[in-house]
C-alpha cells in the first residue's frame, strides 16, 4: 500500500513540473503568433512596409517560467525601381550640396535650366533589401496573454502620452 501512494504522489509531481515546464515553450509561440496577428493590422499610414514586407523572426527570449517573453524580429523587402532612383538622385546631389556656396548655387542653376541633365547623368541604382527591425513583449499569467507591448519600431510604440490622447478622443 505504500508503495502504490509513493508511485501516485512521483507521477503526480511529474505531470505538474511537466505542466509548468510548457509554457517556457507555448509562451514564446504565443507572443510570436500574436505578434504577426497585430502586424497584419497595422494601418498603412503607422507602418507603410508593414503589408509588403516579409517577417522573419531573429530571436525569442524567454524570462523565468515564461512568464514574460521578448520576440526580436525583422521585415524584409526590396527596394522598389523609384525608390532605388530617388535615392541614386539623392546620392548624387549630396556631394554638390555639401561643395562650396559658389558650386551650389551653380548646381541651383544647373537645375533651373535643366533638372533632366542631373538625372541623365545619374547610373540606375540596383535595389537594395530594405530590413526594419520590430520587436514585442509579451507577459503571461501561466499560459495565458496578460499583456502586448511593442518595443520597436518607434511608429508602432505608444508611450503614456500617445496612449493617454488617443483615449481622449
Amino acid at each position: 500500500m505504500k508503495i502504490r501512494t509513493l508511485c501516485l504522489a512521483c507521477v503526480t509531481t511529474a505531470a505538474v513540473l511537466l505542466v509548468g515546464c510548457t509554457a517556457v515553450y507555448k509562451n514564446p509561440d504565443a507572443c510570436e503568433q500574436m505578434m504577426r496577428s497585430k502586424l497584419a493590422d497595422v494601418s498603412p499610414e503607422q507602418l507603410p512596409e508593414a503589408k509588403t514586407s516579409k517577417l522573419s523572426v531573429d530571436h525569442r527570449g524567454t524570462a523565468i517560467d515564461g512568464t514574460r517573453v521578448v520576440v526580436e524580429a525583422s521585415l524584409s523587402r526590396m527596394q522598389t525601381a523609384a525608390e532605388a532612383a530617388a535615392s541614386a538622385v539623392k546620392a548624387a546631389s549630396a556631394p554638390a550640396a555639401a561643395s562650396a556656396p559658389a558650386a551650389a548655387s551653380a548646381t541651383v542653376a544647373a537645375a533651373a535650366s535643366g533638372a533632366s541633365a542631373t538625372v541623365a547623368n545619374v547610373k540606375p541604382a540596383k535595389p537594395k533589401k530594405l530590413v526594419k527591425a520590430v520587436a514585442v513583449e509579451c507577459t503571461f499569467t501561466g499560459l495565458n496573454l496578460a499583456s502586448f507591448r511593442w518595443l520597436a519600431p518607434k511608429e508602432l510604440v505608444q508611450t503614456d502620452d500617445t496612449a493617454a490622447s488617443e483615449s481622449a478622443e
